[in-house]
């Protein structure tokens, strides 16, 4: 009985590890996407980082990514 315990012991720890560097593994696959800033009054305007806009001083507001429409 012990042998059948400490073997089952075994194979659960090592299925637990397996998942875990598994999913590791996909999330580390996955791109940041970088946040761009524009202003509403001039969408010509895109920065990097929040601020101000150059031309009116309005604050800058992300960038809302386009959807896929499949």
């Amino acid at each position: 009985m012990k042998k059948v315990m400490m073997a089952l012991f075994i194979l659960i720890a090592t299925t637990s590890v397996t998942a875990v560097s598994a999913r590791d593994g996909k999330s580390k696959k996955h791109k940041t996407i970088a946040t761009k800033y524009t202003c509403t009054m001039h969408p010509e305007v895109i920065r990097s980082k929040k601020g101000k806009c150059p031309k009116c001083g309005m604050n800058l507001v992300p960038v809302k990514a386009p959807h896929n429409n499949k």
